[in-house]
C-alpha cells in the first residue's frame, strides 16, 4: 500500500518525539532495560517495521501518560 504524502506527514508528525538513535542511551534501572529489551524482542516477533515499532512506541508512550493516574508504575 503506498502512502499518500498526507499519510505521510500524519505519520512524520505521529513520530516526531522518536528519533532514531545510533545507540541505546544507558539505563539505570536494570528492570527497565529489561522491559524494554523484551519489547524490541516482541516487535522482532511481531515483523513490524521500524516506522510500526516506532509508532507503536509512540501509542504506549500516549497510552501510559492518559493512564498515569490509574497506572502504578513505580
Amino acid at each position: 500500500m503506498k502512502e499518500t504524502e498526507e499519510q505521510e506527514f500524519a505519520r512524520r508528525r505521529y513520530l516526531s518525539k522518536f528519533q532514531r538513535e545510533n545507540a541505546p542511551a544507558r539505563i539505570v534501572d536494570p528492570r527497565a532495560k529489561d522491559v524494554g529489551e523484551r519489547i524490541v524482542l516482541l516487535m522482532k516477533k511481531e515483523d513490524l517495521t521500524y516506522d510500526a515499532a516506532y509508532a507503536s512506541l509512540q501509542y504506549a508512550y500516549e497510552l501510559i501518560r492518559y493512564e498515569s493516574n490509574f497506572l502504578k508504575l513505580g
